[in-house]
């Protein structure tokens, strides 16, 4: 459990893909993961201001960005594993099984035929 966690706080993306919900998350959570690691590399280059030493503003934003995206990640896999474990929560099943009590809607024209 603490590997899933670690995992999603030092590479969101990962963990997003391999414990969470995978496709419909990892994309966004790989965009504010890569905005947070380029602004932290930026901000130590001197930032958007061409400062002489370290830009600390920029370097704050990319850490609060690399935070934003673990938070991201370390709830989608909580989400993910409440999904799997609640069986009630099935509601693609739940539908399916309604339609096929259903009547075909075609009966009515071929009875018309």
């Amino acid at each position: 459990m603490a590997k899933r966690y670690l995992t999603s706080a030092l590479m969101p993306p990962v963990g997003a893909c391999r414990f969470g919900c995978g496709s419909s998350c990892a994309a966004p959570v790989t965009v504010f993961w890569l905005f947070g690691v380029v602004s932290v590399i930026y901000g130590f280059l001197g930032g958007p201001t061409a400062e002489p030493g370290i830009s600390w503003y920029t370097v704050g934003l990319g850490v609060v960005m690399w935070g934003v995206a673990a938070l991201w990640a370390i709830l989608s896999i909580q989400g993910s594993a409440a999904d799997r474990c609640d069986s009630s929560w099935r509601g693609h099943d739940r539908d399916m099984a309604g339609r096929d009590a259903e009547s075909d809607p075609f009966d009515e024209v071929k009875k018309a035929l």
